[in-house]
């Protein structure tokens, strides 16, 4: 901690004992209020705690800021008391604050009495302060997954004043509980960023796998500009190599109105480090160009002169001289983790695309390539299904992070207590321990969903994989007020399957059943009946049955062909795909109509021998 000694005509802190619990009953109340603050009101919080604060410690102005990747800080909250102007909006603070923004980015909050306690290294921060009238000042960083979010400051303009020990940890944790309640605000953020993304692939891969052949190169164009749009990214291009792979060409590319396009076609030593990281299947994330390795020195000096800030560079699944670039010109811009799931999708998306259409000009017809297409086909799917379930999931996903921080924020303030009660941190850790296991086993659940995955045949218990898969839609359901039955069957004989395939189908088939009860008139039953009993031969039969619209007449067959779907936004991928699964484990799948209304799929697995 860097505090400065205080000067004689400085106004001192509260000292006594009075003054110093009421300041902590403060913070442990403002503790408890973040703890249960929905993230919609975290906003709302700070600016309120601003002002209590800044009477409880009587000072003239407390601002919360926000340092961007650019080193500017932006002050997002802030309260003053009468008579005092608010902080200054924006400030250059690489420029007019360097050795402040230095001990920031450091993690080492800075307290001073007068301006002339600042040490020599400070001289730059000493006269911008002296011109902005503050006189004393407390600045304490914010870090937010281990990068600095910004900063809360205290600070006096009509007198100076003292900064005891005592107050400055005080203050200290203030900043972590206004740097957790951020955190929360953040991934809240990226959650939607994420959704909102997926559902942005979602729509991309149903508009190219549905084009014809000549259309594909319109809907790539298409999907290109609603990527850069999304994000507010000026350039977006879908890179081809050509020949060895020694040079680059923007095949198919987009760039706002009133921007150049993205050069034409280059050499590898146009971009000497960037290239070499694409061809070894490497994402590049650069938020700012100043993240170049010194020996990117020529990649860097290459971008700035294109314009180019940000840059996100996604190599293409399969493709090993290929990549989809994402890059912003008017400002410099974050890609969090949350985005690069969705931006990979599509990227292997346009690869399998590309793929497809070179296997179709050579005409090969072997088996192994179909297989290979049916798995590639499956996994998009499956991915399309996750992001589909995206909203439920993070709903599911959300509850156990909140009490996991709730939980940790309440240990954290009873250990810090003159005599904190061990027991009782002990349970709230062990209560972390448990909502922590609860997430990974959501989070476990949808990466061995969403994984590229090869047939792999084993004996399973059939029950206790469509069990799992009533798990993974129970939160859907009961957001769409459906319910499932899924009565205790009597001992079957195992199956010998890949789970995750039949899985795959089994959570497709309640996909569908799902939608279809959403497009039934209103007031018929909201249910779905699961079946799983022996099968007429030495197989097992599952049975997933609705109330919902149903299939129409003569259309009983016609929902497994590829490309035919009922649905204004469906694929027209997922039966087909589904029937393909079941019949390459010797099994069968066909759809009736279920008495009483709506529709029943069946599909049978021979029983282990």
């Amino acid at each position: 901690m860097t505090a400065l000694a205080l000067s004689s005509s400085a106004r001192p802190a509260p000292r006594n004992l009075q003054d110093l619990l009421r300041f902590e009953r403060l913070l442990s109340d403002l503790s408890a209020t973040f703890i249960a603050v929905p993230v919609h009101d975290i906003d709302r919080a700070i600016a309120q705690s601003l002002e209590r604060i800044v009477k409880a410690l009587d000072i003239d102005r407390s601002t919360l800021t926000r340092v961007t990747l650019a080193g500017s800080a932006e002050v997002t909250h802030s309260y003053a008391v009468q008579g005092v102007a608010p902080a200054q909006r924006f400030l250059p603070a690489r420029d007019s604050h360097p050795w402040a923004l230095s001990m920031a980015i450091a993690n080492r909050p800075v307290a001073f009495s007068r301006l002339d306690d600042l040490p020599p290294e400070a001289g730059v921060d000493k006269e911008s302060w002296r011109r902005s009238g503050l006189k004393s000042q407390v600045m304490m960083p914010i870090m937010v997954a281990g990068h600095l979010h910004g900063a809360l400051i205290f600070g006096t303009v009509r007198f100076e004043r003292e900064w005891p020990d005592e107050l400055l940890g005080r203050m200290r944790l203030l900043a972590e509980i206004f740097g957790s309640a951020l955190a929360r605000k953040r991934a809240q953020e990226e959650l939607e960023l994420a959704i909102g993304f997926e559902r942005l692939a979602s729509g991309i891969l149903a508009s190219l796998v549905m084009s014809k052949p000549h259309e594909q190169s319109e809907a790539i164009l298409r999907g290109l500009r609603e990527i850069g749009e999304f994000v507010g990214a000026e350039r977006v291009a879908l890179w081809q190599g050509i020949g060895s792979g020694a040079r680059y060409d923007p095949g198919q590319h987009w760039h706002a109105e009133g921007f150049a396009a993205p050069p034409g076609t280059r050499g590898t030593g146009y971009l000497p480090w960037l290239s070499g990281r694409v061809a070894a299947g490497h994402v590049v994330r650069l938020a700012t160009l100043d993240e170049l390795p010194s020996a990117a020195r020529l990649d860097r000096d290459t971008l700035k002169a294109l314009g180019i800030r940000s840059l996100l560079v996604v190599p293409v699944a399969g493709e090993a001289a290929s990549a989809l670039s994402i890059a912003t010109v008017q400002r410099e811009h974050a890609w969090p983790d949350s985005l690069l799931p969705g931006v990979q999708l599509l990227a292997e998306v346009f690869g399998s695309l590309h793929a497809r259409e070179s296997a179709e000009r050579r005409r090969l017809a072997a088996e192994v390539e179909a297989a290979h297409w049916r798995e590639r086909l499956a996994h998009l799917v499956r991915v399309h299904t996750a992001g589909e379930m995206s909203v439920a999931l993070a709903h599911e996903i959300t509850q156990p992070l909140g009490a996991i921080e709730n939980y940790a924020i309440a240990a954290r303030h009873r250990a810090t207590e003159a005599s904190p009660d061990m027991p009782r941190v002990a349970e709230l850790l062990d209560k972390v321990i448990g909502q922590s296991t609860r997430a990974g086993d959501v989070v476990t659940r949808m990466r061995s969903m969403a994984q590229r995955h090869e047939l792999d045949p084993k004996p399973i218990r059939i029950e206790h994989a469509v069990r799992e898969c009533v798990g993974m839609v129970k939160m859907d359901c009961d957001l769409r007020d459906i319910r499932i039955e899924l009565p205790a069957a009597s001992p079957l004989p195992e199956v010998v399957v890949d789970e995750i395939h039949v899985q795959q189908v089994v959570l497709n088939l309640l996909r569908n059943a799902m939608e279809a009860i959403e497009l039934a008139p209103p007031g018929g039953p909201r249910e779905i009946a699961i079946a799983i009993r022996a099968g007429e031969r030495d197989e097992v039969r599952v049975e997933v049955a609705d109330r919902g619209v149903g299939i129409a007449e003569g259309d009983l067959e016609r929902v497994f062909e590829s490309f035919y779907s009922t649905k204004s936004s469906g694929l027209g991928v997922g039966l087909a795909i589904c029937r393909k699964l079941i019949e390459a484990h010797g099994g069968k799948l066909w759809a009736s109509h279920n008495p009483g209304g709506g529709a029943r799929f069946s599909f049978t697995l021979p029983r282990l021998q």
